[in-house]
């Protein structure tokens, strides 16, 4: 953080909360994302990740049944 002179306190949980939410928004495994940012338990992992309102709305077009009125 310090070379990249950045003095935002808590960037570098941002970078570390944007990047697992741009690697599930590009279809990564959430296990692969646990392991990248070395979470022991899962459940860590999926309250650290944030769904964008895109993909949610993707997902929700292409899966739910009301979506296909």
């Amino acid at each position: 953080m310090k070379l990249s002179d950045i003095r935002k306190t808590g960037a570098c949980n941002q970078y570390r909360h944007a990047a697992a939410t741009h690697m599930v928004d590009n279809g990564a495994d959430i296990r692969h994302v646990q392991e990248f940012l070395g979470h022991a338990d899962l459940s860590t992992t999926q309250i650290y990740v944030h769904v964008s309102m895109s993909k949610l709305r993707e997902v929700y077009n292409r899966t739910h049944p009301a979506a296909h009125r």
